[in-house]
């Protein structure tokens, strides 16, 4: 048997009697003494399984030993078969902290049965501890060291000068996966990922788990070039990872520290490797980086950066500009983008690149989202008065939709500034729809119920699925600018800006094309019958009072060459009671149509030769001649001008006819819902300049 065990006795016949007992019943690793010292330093040094101890000795008795063994090891078992004749030691030596008794004379098959059952506990005791260890230090999903566990043996390898690199590999979307799919999937394929480290790292590697996303690896010394090695790991975690029905790609980031360069103890190489790694994530063009003074210097620069941040938040330091989207069938201003802008004392505009990822790390992105939707709503409902129908967009990030407060802080603002439908957007990413989409969808479906409009940013830069769009309530797609930027130059770029512009048509969306800056884009732009442009070819973003100002001085866009400019969207309203004519009016000119109108089918046939009309809304029941014929009449001079008729319910039969035979684009009811009057109007004015311009 294995088990190691210890006799201490200061009567020489009772060692020998009790080894001999032992070594006959098949226990063969069994030390001795009669001197109570030397078997505590024996113990000391071996930590037997089994003490066999006497507790009447000369010199230090066994409570004595028993004391300065639990000392040796507190939390230890104690392992020790007290032996006495006095028998009314029994209960002093088991509340000392022995195991078990025996008392002399010895009975041999006792002694042994109770050796035995000791030393069963003991091994037991073990096994669970290790275990139990074994659970504390390492991660249960790998297998691998966690945090502690692997940070002890960095501070090994570099008390023993057999550190090389340490690398910190962070996994990008990782936690999206877990969203998306489920932890199932997420722990398949973090078992992938783990295999692959495992395959290729060298002789001598460690590796651990520091986190949910992230991993650490240690190259023993000699590892030649650890940011080729470092570029090599990152190429691994990137490939595929194959799971039951599909396949999932993420991305990488390495931040590496070198021993001793970078740090001669463990906790400041876990940190300048941590920095490295931090500067990797936010640099998309430099996946891998190696810690240096430089990067040290930046992110202590962040450090402060985020403090005023905070501090910024407190005392009001933000302000909002306006960049115009400008209509391209109108050539009119039909809303803004809000762009945060930091005034920080002492140092002027911080670029938004600068602050705003900081704010989104940080958290208070939340605060500070909170505060842009109160200020656009403030002035989107005092702006309404100069140019109606004016649309405020904010952008929106993925922290935001996280926050349980978010809906409700936005009913709030509109209800607090009389924001009307349609006056408020919401711009939201790719990534951040895809965060956790459940969620996301709700919100948003909610917020679009109250009037919201919500526009993807940056479209086609993301990693979305194109199905998601049919999921999603979305009324808006934004062009990104790197495709606009060659739109004039770029086949590719074109082609791409061409197949957007169609998927938007074909599923009812509004495309607005970001970053234009130039008189070709604009042409570009103007034949494919874009709906908004957005950039500085217009303007540049504005403070408040410059972009209000914009909209008192009426500024429209300036014809591109030699394309055809356009004109105002005309309506011609048809209907031989003044009073229903009159409040037609009034809901439109809203939206900034020239209204024409007419009180007879002669009249209405006049106006129509004389002027271009777009869209032409007629009552059924009229003196002379029904709706109906004349829209008949209409679309045969008058072809391309989109026909919408009015009627009561007994007039469907005579209303469907006409439909049929291709008449009519639409029909509406009496009495008619304002709000869903304007948004189809809207609709037909932006086919109608989607499939045929409205130049004059």
């Amino acid at each position: 048997m294995n088990a190691r065990i210890l006799v201490v006795d200061d009567h020489p016949n009772n060692v020998q009697l009790l080894v001999t007992v032992l070594q006959q019943a098949g226990y063969r690793e069994i030390d001795s003494t009669t001197d109570p010292l030397q078997g505590f330093e024996m113990f000391r040094r071996q930590r037997h399984d089994l003490v066999l101890l006497d507790l009447n000795m000369p010199v230090m008795d066994g409570f004595t030993m028993l004391e300065r063994m639990k000392a040796l090891a507190p939390d230890d078992y104690p392992p020790v078969l007290a032996i006495t004749a006095a028998h009314d030691f029994k209960l002093r030596a088991l509340s000392a902290g022995a195991r078990d008794f025996i008392g002399k004379p010895y009975d041999f098959a006792e002694l042994l049965q109770r050796v035995h059952h000791l030393l069963e506990v003991r091994l037991l005791l073990q096994g669970t501890r290790a275990r139990s260890l074994h659970l504390a230090s390492h991660d249960s999903i790998t297998g691998l060291p966690n945090r502690e566990a692997f940070t002890r043996q960095l501070e090994q390898a570099v008390c023993s000068n057999e550190a090389g690199a340490l690398l910190l590999v962070g996994m990008e979307g990782f936690t999206r996966i877990n969203d998306v799919l489920g932890y199932e999937m997420g722990d398949a394929v973090l078992g992938q990922l783990v295999q692959r480290l495992q395959a290729w790292a060298p002789p001598g590697t460690s590796l651990g788990r520091m986190g949910a996303d992230e991993f650490a690896m240690l190259l023993p010394a000699g590892v030649a070039a650890p940011a080729l090695a470092a570029g090599e790991v990152r190429r691994a975690c990137c490939l595929p990872v194959a799971l039951q029905d599909s396949d999932v790609v993420l991305d990488a980031r390495v931040g590496v520290a070198l021993y001793p360069q970078d740090g001669s103890d463990a906790s400041s190489l876990l940190l300048h490797a941590g920095t490295a790694l931090q500067f990797a994530r936010r640099q998309s063009s430099q996946p891998v980086c190696c810690y240096t003074d430089t990067i040290a210097s930046e992110a202590q620069h962040g450090l402060a950066l985020s403090a005023a941040l905070r501090r910024a938040c407190e005392q009001g330091e933000f302000e909002l500009h306006y960049q115009p989207k400008v209509d391209l069938s109108s050539g009119r201003i039909a809303g803004a983008e809000a762009l945060l802008r930091w005034r920080r004392p002492g140092h002027g505009l911080v670029s938004p690149a600068e602050f705003v990822p900081l704010l989104e790390e940080s958290g208070l992105i939340v605060q500070v989202g909170a505060w842009i939707i109160d200020e656009a709503c403030l002035l989107a409902a005092r702006w309404t008065q100069l140019a109606p129908g004016l649309n405020i967009a904010v952008n929106v990030a993925s922290r935001q939709f996280a926050d349980p407060q978010f809906q409700h802080s936005v009913e709030q603002a509109m209800a607090r500034h009389g924001v009307q439908p349609g006056m408020l957007g919401l711009e939201v990413t790719e990534s951040a729809l895809m965060d956790d989409t459940a969620r996301t969808a709700g919100v948003l479906a909610a917020l679009r119920q109250v009037g919201v409009k919500v526009a993807i940013d940056d479209f086609g830069t993301g990693h979305s699925s194109l199905a998601y769009l049919k999921h999603f309530p979305v009324d808006t797609l934004k062009i990104d600018k790197s495709f606009i930027d060659g739109i004039a130059r770029d086949p590719g770029d074109a082609a791409l800006v061409d197949g957007i512009l169609g998927m938007a048509r074909n599923l009812g969306l509004q495309v607005v094309a970001e970053g234009v800056e130039t008189e070709s884009q604009l042409a570009c732009l103007l034949r494919r019958r874009c709906d908004q442009i957005q950039g500085y070819y217009f303007s540049r973003p504005l403070p408040a009072a410059q972009f209000e100002a914009l909209l008192r001085e009426g500024r429209q866009l300036a014809p591109a060459q030699g394309i055809p400019a356009p004109v105002q969207p005309t309506v011609l309203l048809i209907d031989d009671e003044p009073m229903v004519l009159a409040a037609l009016e009034r809901l439109l000119r809203q939206d900034q149509y020239r209204i024409l109108s007419a009180s007879s089918a002669a009249q209405a046939l006049d106006l129509l030769a004389q002027n271009p009309v777009h869209l032409v809304l007629c009552d059924q029941r009229m003196d002379g001649m029904s709706g109906t014929e004349l829209l008949d009449r209409i679309k045969d001079l008058y072809p391309a001008t989109l026909r919408i008729i009015l009627s009561g319910q007994t007039e469907l039969a005579t209303v469907m006819e006409s439909v049929n035979r291709g008449a009519l684009y639409r029909f509406y009811t009496k009495p008619w819902d304002n709000q869903v009057l304007r948004d189809n109007i809207r609709a037909a004015m932006r086919h109608y300049w989607q499939a045929h311009g409205l130049a004059a």
